[in-house]
């Protein structure tokens, strides 16, 4: 069986359907944009909503943790995307945005984000797998908070509504997002950036878990050993860092023999040590003439 070849704007056209769903509250066509066995981690590192196994609330296999995902943080609230950027690498379309979130009137919250969709092909259709939505849950709160007493209403409603949909368990797993890699996870990818500028392997390396890892620059692209990617050359700077879990992202800015190219990138690290075990980015090249083989 031959599968169908879908293009980069066939990608991003399945994931900006999801918005446009939200938007209009459609949770059938929302719900439809996934496989039948995905996963959604929103934010990265709550517990991960893992769809098409077994659910004991329903007793069957079944999509019923993702219909409750949507009752519990999609249904109640007027959300709204902001992008500043795609970028299309393979199957995987990432997202550099904002989400606003109106809970109630006066209660706004804007969200620095970065979102990755990874695709899919179920019966011959693009469809969502996995969608790993980077984001911070405290500087969330504290916005929310700062609506003073119609915050503790919508509060209140949404640990209610979290516990009919998730119940206690649910609470508890979405709330292990408070915790992160944090400022110093940050540091690192910081690091990471002026090692690079500065073409120093050894640095490089020393942030790392394993001397001998790969770095995805990009996605889709070149799989580069810490000695290669130093001597790429080009000044590569980041902004707006997210800590999710044990990941950083970050937006990039990346200059290299007069070209500028902007994208997301994405650092795993340990928790203890804070060492990177993966390192990966995602950005279109213009330098597809010489490098065929990149995003």
């Amino acid at each position: 069986m031959t599968l169908k070849h879908f293009t980069d704007a066939d990608c991003l056209a399945l994931v900006e359907r999801s918005p446009a769903a939200v938007a209009r509250h459609d949770q059938a066509a929302w719900m439809q944009l996934f496989a039948r066995y995905s996963l959604v981690e929103d934010p990265v590192g709550s517990a991960p909503h893992i769809n098409g196994i077994f659910d004991a609330s329903s007793g069957y296999r079944s999509a019923d943790r993702l219909r409750r995902f949507y009752g519990t943080f999609i249904a109640p609230n007027a959300i709204q995307f902001h992008v500043d950027r795609d970028i299309v690498c393979g199957l995987h379309v990432v997202r550099d945005l904002t989400i606003e979130i109106t809970m109630a009137p006066l209660v706004v919250v804007r969200v620095p984000m970065h979102l990755l969709y990874e695709l899919t092909i179920e019966d011959d259709e693009l469809k969502i797998f996995r969608l790993a939505a980077h984001w911070e849950l405290r500087p969330m709160l504290r916005q929310q908070m700062t609506a003073g007493w119609r915050s503790l209403k919508v509060g209140n409603a949404a640990a209610a509504r979290m516990v009919r949909h998730q119940g206690l368990a649910g609470i508890a797993g979405f709330m292990r997002a408070l915790h992160s890699v944090g400022a110093a996870g940050k540091v690192q990818a910081e690091r990471f950036a002026r090692y690079f500028n500065a073409g120093d392997a050894d640095a490089l390396a020393s942030l790392f878990a394993v001397p001998d890892i790969l770095i995805a620059f990009p996605y889709a692209g070149r799989q580069l050993s810490i000695t290669d990617c130093a001597r790429l050359g080009g000044e590569l700077s980041f902004s707006k860092l997210l800590a999710a879990g044990n990941m950083v992202s970050a937006t990039v800015d990346y200059n290299r023999s007069g070209n500028r190219i902007q994208g997301v990138m994405f650092f795993e690290l340990e928790t203890q040590r804070l060492r990177i075990v993966a390192a990966t980015g995602y950005w279109p090249s213009p330098w597809n003439a010489v490098e065929p083989e990149n995003c």
